[in-house]
């Protein structure tokens, strides 16, 4: 019996530590999906030119053509609604290829046409390429200080604070620590999802999108891996320990 209750006890902690992991908001690995359009798998839909220039899924990975001629947006719903006190952060690996003509391709989305936190391709003088974030401007983003290559995967982490309307850009992080970028737009939306464009810049581009997390703090955004908050943790902690002592004491 003691056994039984014993394992209750432990039971009950790690039922508490799967309640409190709620940072992650969404992910995908797009490993599921069939090749060919993205839209209508996965719950992934078209925002704008549906159907123009669908975005493909192939080898567990997205592909964006940034190139003439109208091309399909797609969003994917996060089951939130982003509002004051909120940072949201969203994590991909990213390999571009082409031009590095200026482009917009990652974003939060409300409704059809409303973004913040857009992340760019840039130009960078003697490299193939940049990042660049902006807040909510189309154009004129701040750039990565270092230039970056064609072919290259990069782990890349954007956050949006909707209270100063501060966006954020880190390449490679480490931790929340490590060196970022930052741009304040003018303006707030309460976004509700994850979206990706494809424009029409002045040269083509591609980008390779994978192992996607939308997530409340950074180190859920980076590694995909949900945790318990501190305080949440401690509680468990606690309680797990109150009843191992209650059980000693009735032997």
């Amino acid at each position: 019996m003691k056994k039984i209750v014993a394992l209750s006890v432990l039971s009950f902690g790690l039922l508490g530590i799967n309640q409190s992991r709620a940072d992650i908001l969404f992910s995908d690995n797009f490993n599921s999906y069939s090749p060919g359009n993205l839209v209508g798998q996965g719950s992934w839909a078209a925002h704008s030119g549906a159907g123009a220039k669908p975005v493909q899924v192939s080898g567990g990975a997205i592909t964006l053509q940034q190139s003439a001629g109208s091309g399909e947006d797609v969003n994917h719903a996060l089951g939130a609604t982003m509002g004051a006190g909120n940072t949201w952060y969203y994590s991909f690996d990213v390999t571009a290829s082409g031009s590095s003509a200026e482009v917009y391709f990652a974003m939060f989305l409300q409704g059809t046409s409303n973004f913040e936190g857009k992340l760019f391709v840039e130009p960078f003088a003697g490299s193939d390429f940049t990042l660049g974030i902006s807040g909510s401007a189309s154009t004129g983003p701040t750039t990565w200080g270092t230039g970056l290559s064609f072919g290259t995967d990069y782990r890349v982490v954007v956050a949006f604070n909707y209270d100063t309307k501060l966006a954020s850009l880190w390449v490679n992080p480490t931790s929340e620590a490590s060196p970022s970028v930052s741009n304040t737009g003018s303006f707030q939306d309460a976004a509700t999802a994850i979206a990706f464009r494809q424009a029409t810049p002045t040269s083509n581009s591609s980008q390779i999108i994978d192992n996607l997390v939308v997530a409340t703090s950074f180190q859920e955004a980076l590694t995909g891996v949900s945790v318990p908050e501190s305080s949440s943790l401690a509680l468990i902690l606690i309680g797990g320990l109150a009843g191992l002592v209650a059980l000693r004491r009735k032997r």
